[in-house]
């Protein structure tokens, strides 16, 4: 049979089990019955040192683990009992020395773990001290350190609004640094169009000076003579195209005038002519009028047949959808009278005759939806 030690070491060797030091009475029991109890054992040492040796959790009580290990210690003795009455070659002695074998290294694993959980809780005590101590310490710094904190907050406050203003400050100057650059840059582009327009004027000047070198009997002594005979000659030329344009100005001025006369008399005649067609045309559209009226006129009498005759006919119509009317009713209603000579006291009888045989159709119109209707009733 297998037993485990306090510290939960191997078995004994050498298929003997020993208690204190003394053989065991079951070394004479078969061996395939020592198996069994030994795999019994096992088990329930392995249960006990898995419920014993378990960590205390923070906060959990020792009677309440100890209640369940033996719950569970009890179960598995049980189990122990019920393998072990098979078993006919084990003598009484030997159970008892085991149960009391058990029985001891649970107390002593009760024991260690009563004394770990003490270690622990003194560890838990010690570092509850510890933390208390450095939390009233650190109360005491932040007092301490309260207004040099409350200083430091209001300095990086004003170092905060002092650095805002220094970067609108800098972006200001930013922009006028873009404007600035930018101007600098369209006066360098001024400036070198410039003396690209100078170099380009430059040799104008040196053809100057040659040709005043060159001139002969020195006419001009000095490059400004040749600019003012320059300006001479323009003015002198400009007031010569002027008077030039002036006279094309007159001729072009005599020139439409002529042109002018003549188409006068041209359209004087084309007028002219134009009135003797137009009143040719009205003679023609005179004739052409006459004709028209009357042809006109016998359609207007003949219109007037005919509207006679079909407004003849929609009165004898109304009359007999009136008459026809006024004989389906159920209820007697006064007669209309068609007789009259004013044409308005006709047109008023008429339109009560209209309205009457109205109201008739729109009542034989409902009996017939009536009727519909109560015929699908009736279908169903």
């Amino acid at each position: 049979m297998t037993f485990i030690t306090q510290r939960g070491g191997p078995p004994p060797m050498g298929g003997l089990s020993q208690v204190n030091g003394m053989p065991s009475a079951d070394a004479d029991v078969p061996r395939c019955h020592r198996d069994i109890a030994c795999h019994a054992a096992s088990a329930a040492a392995a249960t006990t040192r898995r419920h014993c040796h378990r960590p205390a959790a923070a906060g959990s009580t020792w009677p309440l683990n100890l209640d369940i290990t033996l719950g569970y210690q009890e179960a598995e003795i049980g189990e122990l009992e019920a393998l072990v009455s098979g078993v006919n070659q084990i003598s009484q002695s030997t159970l008892l020395l085991k149960k009391k074998k058990e029985m001891h290294e649970v107390d002593d694993s009760l024991d260690f773990m009563k004394g770990e959980y003490k270690t622990r809780m003194e560890a838990c005590d010690e570092r509850q001290r510890e933390f208390e101590r450095r939390q009233s310490e650190m109360k005491e710094q932040v007092t301490k350190f309260e207004k040099f904190i409350q200083e430091n907050d209001s300095k990086r406050q004003r170092a905060e609004v002092k650095l805002k203003q220094e970067k609108k400050f800098l972006h200001a100057k930013r922009l006028e640094f873009t404007k600035a650059q930018t101007d600098l840059d369209a006066a360098e582009q001024a400036r070198t169009k410039m003396i690209e327009d100078l170099d380009k004027l430059r040799k104008y000047r040196e053809y100057l000076e040659r040709t005043v070198e060159m001139s002969e009997d020195n006419t001009y002594e000095e490059m400004w003579d040749l600019l003012n005979r320059y300006r001479t000659l323009k003015t002198a030329n400009t007031q010569l195209m002027e008077q030039v344009q002036q006279g094309e100005a007159q001729i072009d001025e005599m020139r439409n005038e002529l042109y002018t006369l003549n188409s006068a008399h041209t359209n004087h005649m084309l007028v002219q002519n134009s009135k003797i067609h137009s009143h040719q045309k009205h003679v023609e559209e005179l004739r052409v009028a006459n004709k028209q009226g009357a042809d006109m006129k016998e359609k207007e009498e003949e219109g007037k047949k005919n509207e006679s005759r079909e407004t003849g006919q929609v009165i004898l119509a109304i009359r007999n959808l009136y008459t026809r009317c006024l004989n389906t009713m159920h209820t007697r209603v006064a007669a209309v009278g068609m007789e009259g000579d004013n044409p308005a006291d006709r047109l008023q009888m008429l339109d009560l005759c209209l309205k009457t045989i109205c109201e008739r159709i729109v009542d034989l119109n409902d009996i017939e939806l009536m009727f519909d209707d109560f015929k699908h009733e009736h279908d169903r």
